[in-house]
């Protein structure tokens, strides 16, 4: 597997992931993905999708809002 095969995979996991935070609601998932984020220094998730380490930091924020976890 390529890198940037590698990176697209964990961005669409990413992606399904705030999709299932939001319970389904894609608008909403996409609307939070470009809206910037307290648990990310006040970055929106979209500007770290593109390596593998800021699509680790935007999947770790997902986890910890799952489990109620203030960031």
């Amino acid at each position: 597997m390529t890198d940037a095969k590698s990176t697209e995979e964990l961005r669409e996991l990413a992606i399904q992931e705030a999709i299932d935070l939001f319970e389904g609601d894609e608008s909403a998932a996409m609307r939070w993905i470009a809206t910037s984020q307290r648990g990310l220094g006040n970055r929106p998730p979209f500007g770290l999708l593109g390596t593998e380490k800021g699509i680790e930091k935007v999947r770790n924020l997902i986890g910890r809002l799952e489990h109620g976890v203030v960031s």
